[in-house]
């Protein structure tokens, strides 16, 4: 066989290769993203992050994830933290193929968030918010050292709506609605690891969340002082 024989087999081989691979990829995406979301949502959180399932259509520029729920941070319930029922976005098509990927928009609509406290007045969501801080050191800490190269996100804008939180702390438990939440460019021109994407998501939930069962609690603190006063 000439050397030149050998050359074109090797290169058509090659190309056999690449053609699968990026055919495998294209028929398995939904399958990929769905499992990149619940490992770095878990890294991030330090619990159990779970998608029902994840539609992607890179043509259309258009993405949707459904069922996505976190789990209590340990020493709280077994119920979920988190629940969000769908997560849709746009995504700029031609991004995906580079160093950034850009997302312009992420909607996320009927999210559910728990607030509960233990025995010793700790809530879950400053234990989540907590976990989510130490994961950033963590990440900061290691960042001198040799990592793989993880791919890289840019969110122009990101809003959550139609949200609720169910407030278990003191009395019998209370629904109180959220306001709706709007981050821009998360990530910026570099982009974010999509941890770094994951943490910013959840702590903007997460704070929210913290702030209406404070008002809540605060609101409940005055209406029993002032049924005290009244019944002298």
């Amino acid at each position: 066989m000439t050397r030149s024989r050998k050359i074109l087999i090797g290169a058509a081989a090659a190309v056999l290769v690449l053609a699968g691979a990026v055919i495998y990829v294209a028929t398995n995406l939904d399958w990929i993203v769905k499992r990149a979301i619940e490992h770095y949502g878990s890294e991030a959180t330090k619990t159990a992050v779970r998608v029902g399932s994840v539609s992607i259509r890179l043509t259309k520029g258009e993405g949707a994830i459904k069922g996505l729920t976190v789990a209590n941070p340990k020493g709280f319930s077994s119920s979920r933290i988190f629940a969000l029922a769908l997560v849709s976005m746009k995504i700029e098509p031609r991004s995906v193929t580079r160093d950034v990927v850009v997302i312009d928009s992420i909607r996320i609509a009927g999210t559910r968030v728990l607030y509960e406290t233990d025995s010793a007045g700790r809530s879950n969501v400053d234990a989540l918010k907590k976990n989510l801080g130490s994961s950033e050191g963590q990440q900061n800490k290691e960042a001198g050292g040799k990592k793989k190269k993880e791919p890289r996100l840019r969110i122009r804008k990101l809003v959550i709506e139609d949200s609720t939180v169910e407030v278990r702390s003191g009395d019998k438990p209370r629904i109180l609605a959220l306001g709706n939440v709007e981050l821009t460019d998360i990530g910026g021109p570099a982009g974010a690891t999509p941890e770094q994407a994951a943490r910013a998501v959840v702590t903007a939930i997460a704070t929210e969340a913290g702030k209406e069962a404070a008002k809540a609690g605060a609101k409940n603190l005055l209406k029993k002082e002032l049924e005290r006063r009244l019944s002298r």
